[in-house]
């Protein structure tokens, strides 16, 4: 009886469309959990009570999984090739997926903050391109005193100081 449940998907234990919405998944779980709940087996003989345990186990991991967006996306997925399971490492691959996907992005943060600082930076390195290192130096220097705290600035201001002596 058992490979009779592992052969229907989540949506036929369900009793909904592939294109259900999460309002009817949730509709259709209350319908089938009115139906399966173990309580409702609770004076049952004991076969009556596993299975209807099994069939509400089954129902339940159908509901999580059809719930979430992207556990329900990779269990489309697996039921194209066949699966009409999703194994605790499929819900376990799209858990840790769903976790990056939804952790906050950290913005990158412009190491130069100030448009002043930005503008002498910008000039700074047109003029070491030009191969103008004293003129680079001066400006780097205007920068770095608009964004005392900034360690890029005083990375590259360090850098010209360096090519400035060896370009003596």
């Amino acid at each position: 009886m058992s490979d009779q449940l592992d052969l229907l998907d989540y949506y036929t234990l369900l009793g909904v469309e592939p294109s259900a919405n999460d309002a009817d998944i949730k509709a259709a779980f209350r319908k089938f959990a009115r139906r399966y709940h173990p309580d409702r087996y609770a004076a049952a003989d004991g076969d009556k009570l596993a299975r209807s345990t099994q069939i509400y186990r089954r129902g339940s991991e159908a509901f999580q999984v059809l719930t979430n967006p992207l556990s329900r996306t990779a269990y489309d997925r697996v039921l194209r090739v066949g699966k009409t399971r999703f194994s605790a490492d499929d819900r376990e691959r799209a858990e840790i997926s769903n976790r990056m996907a939804s952790a906050p992005q950290k913005k990158a943060e412009a190491p130069i903050r100030s448009p002043q600082a930005l503008a002498f930076y910008h000039k700074a390195a047109d003029a070491a391109r030009a191969g103008e290192w004293r003129e680079a130096w001066r400006l780097m220097r205007g920068a770095l005193e608009l964004e005392p705290d900034n360690p890029l600035l005083r990375a590259r201001l360090a850098q010209l100081e360096v090519k400035l002596r060896t370009a003596r």
